[in-house]
């Protein structure tokens, strides 16, 4: 505080005026920035405070390109780099409910005991209450230029009540205003690590108490780094390093039904990032409108998508992340057949088919879309079932795991090519069709050649496409019935660790 107050002290000027505070004239713009990007990310926008001209620095392309990875800078990641972790989070929630992370390798000393805030009503030792729970806002400091400032979360009050910083995550999405404590990012969980003098790794406090005081949800991933999505604005996080930048405010407002997508270059030697993010959503009277910021410039810019009538029409409601591949972004689409593209270079979006069903097949039960090797991958698991017409229950069905890539350098004229499938047997179907025993492949950005993850009947599997041996990585049942129901629906993201 003292050294902030010499940086920042003036003098009173002539008649009892009182002189605005001067930044000192050896500190210009390289300088300062090259000692906030060093900072923590809490610490770093905190100063945003001092004056208009450290808050214009923070937002600069200087600052966006230097604070994710400070020196010594992580490698980049390679095709043979597989995420330590899978990190899953419910679908169709704006702001932060809750996530569990999944190591890849059972055989990983990496082990996850998170202890994650969660919502009241999603406990079943609770009542549930009839009216519904208001999510945590932060406390803004100036709503025209400083809304990132969460200054209600960095009070040095050293009497505040530990019982009252558990903390509570955001809940339905039309959910109204509120606000709610919630614990300092760099303050270590209690634990048996603290009482041994062990250091808190940052990618706990990362999931334990930063993801919970921004109030995001992960939108998209690529690479080490994730985009998490607030009701306001988006985060750029590497959750490895807790570290993460707030973007300013888009032109409009996150919505669950909008299409995201995240891609960065990281030149190692340099130390420096650059970083895209694509927001699609859908205008008035069939119009698909493209956002992008850029952290070269520092700043959104939007523009209508000419001639993208069918892509609005199949944007409503996305089913996967979105899935850099090239110069496009690609996302799933509810409307089972169709995948809709944008091209970021030319501005243009269009629709893509997919792949074709197994021979004999009744229907697709489940797909994901995802990333490896630089080519576009889509999984899914198409039934066949000679007694499809019969309601009641019976057995006889089978189930085909199909694999397809997609070349990123193929343009408009790429085409999907299988590059596995394989039978299930041993599946069967309750009332009304409803089936049991079938595997939904869970694809994200730079998944593994050789191998899927799974879930099967509420099991996670990590299925072999070589060797077709499955191996089993967590159980996703739980005790608490209303949890249990939140995971119902879920998204995959990677983590990858730093080094």
């Amino acid at each position: 505080m003292a050294a902030t107050q010499a940086i920042t002290s003036g003098g009173d000027g002539g008649g009892g005026e009182e002189v605005p505070p001067m930044v000192a004239p050896h500190l210009d713009d390289g300088v300062v920035s090259d000692i906030l990007h060093r900072l923590p990310s809490k610490d770093a926008y905190r100063l945003t405070l001092v004056c208009p001209r450290w808050r214009e620095i923070i937002s600069g392309p200087a600052f966006l390109s230097r604070h994710l990875f400070p020196r010594p800078t992580p490698p980049p990641l390679v095709d043979e780099d597989l995420p330590r972790a899978l990190i899953l989070q419910p679908r169709r929630k704006v702001g932060y409910t809750h996530l569990t992370l999944v190591p890849t390798d059972p055989a990983d000393a990496f082990h996850l005991d998170l202890n994650l805030p969660l919502d009241p009503k999603y406990k079943s030792d609770e009542p549930r209450s009839r009216h519904k729970i208001k999510p945590p806002m932060p406390g803004l400091c100036d709503t025209a230029t400083d809304n990132f400032i969460l200054s209600s979360l960095y009070s040095d009050d050293a009497n505040e009540d530990p019982d009252e910083l558990s903390g509570g995550g955001a809940v339905d999405d039309d959910a109204g205003d509120g606000n709610s404590a919630v614990e300092d990012p760099d303050h270590n969980r209690a634990g048996a690590g603290d009482l041994a003098g062990a250091r808190v790794p940052d990618y706990v406090v990362f999931f334990e108490c930063t993801v919970p005081m921004l109030d995001i949800s992960f939108v998209a991933s690529h690479g080490r780094l994730l985009l998490g999505r607030s009701r306001t604005r988006y985060y750029v996080c590497d959750a490895a390093a807790n570290r993460w930048l707030a973007l300013p405010p888009p032109p409009t407002s996150p919505m669950k039904d909008t299409a995201t997508g995240l891609h960065y270059d990281l030149d190692a030697a340099a130390g420096r990032v650059s970083f895209t993010v694509v927001v699609l959503s859908r205008a008035r009277r069939r119009r698909l409108r493209a956002e992008t910021f850029s952290s070269a410039t520092g700043r959104w810019e939007a523009a209508d998508v000419p001639g993208a009538q069918g892509a609005a029409r199949r944007l409503g409601g996305v089913a996967s992340p979105g899935i850099r591949v090239g110069a496009c972004f690609y996302w799933l689409c509810r409307r089972r057949g169709h995948v809709v593209r944008y091209d970021a270079a030319r501005g243009r979006a269009s629709v893509v088919g997919e792949p074709p069903e197994a021979e004999e097949a009744k229907g697709r039960a489940w797909r994901s879309l995802g990333s490896v090797g630089g080519r576009l991958r889509m999984c899914a698991f198409d039934i066949r079932d000679e007694e499809s017409s019969n309601m009641l229950p019976h057995d006889g069905v089978e189930g085909v795991h199909g694999v397809w890539v997609m070349d990123a350098g193929a343009g408009a004229a790429a085409a999907w090519r299988r590059v596995h499938e394989a039978v299930v047997e041993g599946m069967s179907t309750y009332y009304f069709n409803m089936l049991w025993g079938h595997e939904m492949a869970l694809d994200f950005t730079g998944a593994c050649t050789d191998s899927i993850v799974v879930d099967k009947d509420k099991f996670l599997l990590r299925y072999d496409l070589v060797s077709g041996e499955k191996v089993r990585l967590a159980s996703l049942y739980r005790d608490d019935g209303k949890l249990g129901a939140l995971y119902g629906r879920f998204r995959v993201f990677p983590f990858y660790r730093s080094g």
